[in-house]
């Protein structure tokens, strides 16, 4: 979304334009699951779901940047996260049988989706390793995009306290895959 046209975009958003949400959906939709999937993978979709409905709800009382927005949406990517944790101790979830997805139509490419999903579910998994708030404070500042102080924010903390998390997070991630392998986090 980094264009100087977000106002506009946003204003046609809040005033109902599809193409307007579309492209801010296009644009944070995959950033968001990455995030999400980072944070519970088994939950992953339907956490992006009910983010998406507390956006469309909340959207037309929106005011700020792009830059807020993105870390508006992002921050309720959380709290539905932790929303989720907590009903888990009282609604444990009930497994969907794979017949009721037999019907689902492919997309375009399945192989290659296939080959990216693995990629990230590999990189994924490597940094849900780490210890939770260097997790989330990872997935935030890469997947997410945002900067170290709407993090902050999001996470309750200081800036330099999630500049050091990312810093440890990060070397703990370049020690396990040791020094031959290059460390593309921004791939994620």
């Amino acid at each position: 979304m980094t264009d100087a046209g977000f106002p506009e975009r946003l204003a046609a958003a809040q005033a109902g334009e599809r193409w307007a949400v579309e492209g801010i959906w296009h644009e944070l939709h995959p950033r968001m699951l990455r995030f999400l999937r980072g944070m519970d993978p088994q939950n992953a979709e339907d956490l992006a779901s009910e983010t998406w409905l507390r956006v469309a709800r909340d959207l037309g009382r929106f005011e700020g940047t792009e830059f807020e927005f993105r870390a508006w949406v992002f921050t309720i990517a959380r709290y539905r996260w932790i929303d989720s944790r907590r009903r888990g101790g009282r609604d444990p979830a009930v497994p969907l049988p794979i017949e009721v997805l037999s019907g689902v139509a492919a997309r375009d490419n399945p192989a290659q989706d296939v080959e990216d999903a693995a990629g990230l579910e590999a990189a994924l998994t490597l940094v849900r390793k780490l210890p939770p708030d260097q997790c989330e404070v990872i997935l935030l500042r890469v997947v997410a995009g945002l900067d170290v102080a709407q993090v902050a924010r999001i996470v309750g903390k200081r800036p330099g306290t999630v500049r050091v998390l990312q810093h440890r997070g990060l070397q703990r991630l370049a020690a396990r895959l040791g020094p031959t392998a290059p460390l593309e986090l921004g791939k994620l």
